[in-house]
């Protein structure tokens, strides 16, 4: 076997790797080191979360990467690295120009083409002399997710499921999507929450304030242009003065969503804009499970809702679960699930390389065996020509010669 170095013999060895993970958040990143075990436990050994509602992002992921410094397992720094965060965001490995980098045309403007990635992979490398190599692994705050939901419930199915979709209904409205065990990104990643949707009958509300011209449909009758918790608040404002109440000039802060009772007209929109999103993933992706997260998903009688609106818009076309909670359901790992989401896209980072490694030995060993069998090859048929060639030549004399 080809020599390897003492930290390819540890990983070799199956012994637990440390990785940092990090989920990132419109108005918290949460950070963690976790240490995975052999038998794939995994177990968050500390963790933190720190403001990202601000203006400065750099601030943000300094602090972040402090946090990475001072946990620092020893010089040859962490195995992996994984990133979920907020989008739009460049996840494609083989684009560093916008790997790990908030893209352009993000609605949160202070983040706009900051590289995410680059100070925390600074961060969590080992030293000068380190032997270990960084891995890293950047995907959405919701594909993460995805991923995360996917693998538990393919564990606890009795289906072998080869489709999820984790969608999450807070400030905005994400979507990810696995398929075939794999996070989809093609043109970029999903952008679900701005499909359009079928309002509730009279529903005149003309869109959030994050619409516009960058905003598709200009966030008129879009999932995340009646669901979120910025639409709803300022469709609460809508009401308020289109009922007399002059007064109110978008002076609710998006708490008083709290206030409101179960029965209240705006979770029936969001319900409807979610059920119409579920709808949506179903007859394009043929999803078999779908998960719902979100400080908007907290509010009592809301999933419901949603199972009970999207069986209605389907309309008998496909065969539902008697059950709809086996469809559509809340998180197994509840509000944990975005920074198990990273913790996992860590590993599989971790896991790609080891698996790299194990397959450039077998090319290695390959090519090493290959010259003397190509040798061999090339010889042999010289000598078959050769004497084919003789034995023509010996017909065509004898034939000459009659």
């Amino acid at each position: 076997m080809a020599a390897t170095g003492k930290d390819d013999d540890k990983d070799n060895n199956k012994e637990p790797i440390i990785v940092a993970a990090v989920e990132g958040g419109g108005t918290t990143f949460v950070v963690a080191v976790a240490r995975i075990q052999q038998e794939q436990k995994i177990e968050i050994l500390v963790r933190a979360e720190i403001d990202s509602s601000h203006d400065q992002p750099h601030e943000t992921l300094e602090e972040c990467a402090a946090f990475f410094r001072q946990h620092l397992p020893d010089d040859e720094g962490y195995h992996a690295l994984g990133i979920a965060c907020f989008g739009p965001l460049g996840v494609k490995p083989d684009d560093p120009a916008t790997y790990g980098t908030i893209l352009g045309s993000s609605p949160k403007a202070h983040w706009r083409n900051v590289n995410v990635l680059e100070p925390l992979q600074r961060a969590c490398q080992g030293g000068n002399s380190s032997r270990r190599k960084l891995q890293v692994l950047v995907d959405t705050d919701v594909n993460a997710p995805a991923l995360a939901e996917y693998i538990v419930a393919k564990a606890n199915s009795n289906k072998n499921i080869s489709s999820l979709a984790y969608i999450t209904c807070g400030t905005g409205v994400g979507v990810g999507l696995v398929i075939h065990g794999h996070c989809v990104h093609g043109r970029m990643h999903p952008e679900g929450g701005h499909v359009p949707v079928k309002p509730l009958p009279n529903d005149d509300f003309p869109g959030y304030s994050w619409g516009g011209s960058s905003s598709p449909f200009a966030g008129v009758h879009t999932v995340e242009g009646i669901a979120s918790s910025v639409a709803l608040t300022e469709r609460l404002e809508w009401t308020q003065r289109s009922n007399g109440n002059e007064n109110n000039n978008h002076t609710n802060d998006r708490s008083i969503l709290r206030t409101l009772p179960d029965d209240h007209e705006v979770w029936d929109h969001a319900a409807n804009a979610l059920a119409n999103l579920c709808v949506t993933l179903l007859l394009t992706t043929s999803m078999e499970r779908i998960v719902l997260g979100g400080g908007i998903m907290q509010r009592s009688g809301l999933l419901e809702k949603i199972q009970s609106q999207t069986r209605f818009l389907l309309n008998g076309y496909l065969e539902l679960p008697a059950q709809m909670s086996e469809l559509i359901g809340i998180p197994h790992y509840g509000n944990a699930v975005g920074l198990m989401g990273a913790i996992l896209l860590a590993k599989s980072a971790h896991e790609t390389k080891s698996s790299s490694s194990s397959s450039e030995f077998l090319v290695r060993e390959k090519k090493r065996s290959l010259p003397g069998f190509g040798e061999g090859m090339v010889v042999g048929m010289i000598t078959a020509l050769g004497a084919m060639t003789a034995i023509s030549f010996f017909r065509t004399s004898r034939g000459a010669n009659k």
